[in-house]
């Protein structure tokens, strides 16, 4: 699919399973899904995909510094786990003063939360200058997804897993969403009639063969994300 597509249902899905209730609580979800929805496509060597990608993966990395920039203004909370890190423990998905046990696990989001908030927690006082860590692997991995056949290692498990880490590194609120979002784009992908390498370093590629990328499959998602992205902002607006 195109980057609209991607955009439009990445948002979706992550403001889905994440339901923030607040703006503090929306800010790493908009940040998380800018960077995850379209990680993926840092590798299109199609030149019309490469275009509509890299245009739109602009706009999302300018979406992620506004989001960085109000998220300061307010003092929402991502800033403080890059800043503070032995604070780590009393700050969990953007939400100051929160702790484990404030957060239920009856859901998804509360238990991904609680095992990244206990993980970083250990990992800080191993590494406490670990965010420098983060970024430099988030520029490694995205440089070698970069370099490699496309739908290869950047659209790969392995991928996800490194960049949701590195992220975790530096912004803890963001790695859910930005793995929701990612996790989005290659089932969308896989739909298509080119294989996608999601157990990268296997050379076996995973394709449904159902649509291809750039007709009117592409349009349909674009149009079905966009409904579910107001849908399901109304609600969360609403709560």
């Amino acid at each position: 699919m195109l980057a609209k597509a991607h955009i439009t249902i990445g948002m979706a899905a992550a403001f889905t399973i994440m339901r923030p209730d607040t703006v503090a609580e929306a800010l790493p979800v908009i940040a998380g899904a800018a960077a995850g929805c379209l990680i993926c496509d840092i590798d299109c060597d199609i030149a019309a995909e490469k275009k509509d990608s890299s245009r739109w993966r602009i706009a999302m990395a300018a979406l992620f510094v506004c989001v960085l920039i109000e998220d300061y203004l307010l003092k929402a909370g991502m800033w403080e786990g890059l800043m503070s890190r032995s604070k780590a423990d009393s700050v969990l998905f953007g939400i100051p003063g929160s702790n484990q046990s404030d957060v239920a696990a009856s859901n998804l989001s509360g238990i991904l939360a609680s095992f990244f908030a206990s993980a970083e927690g250990i990992v800080s006082r191993i590494m406490p200058h670990m965010w420098f860590f983060g970024i430099a692997g988030f520029a490694l991995a995205c440089t070698f997804a970069g370099i490699s056949k496309h739908r290869g290692f950047s659209h790969s498990l392995l991928a996800m897993v490194i960049e949701t880490i590195c992220i975790w590194m530096v912004f803890p609120s963001v790695c859910v969403p930005f793995m929701i979002a990612f996790l989005t784009h290659v089932a969308l992908d896989i739909m298509n009639k080119k294989p996608v390498y999601v157990m990268y370093p296997s050379k076996k590629g995973w394709c449904l063969g159902w649509f291809y990328a750039n007709k009117t499959a592409d349009k349909i998602f674009t149009a079905a994300g966009t409904a579910w992205l107001i849908a399901i902002l109304i609600i969360c607006l609403r709560r």
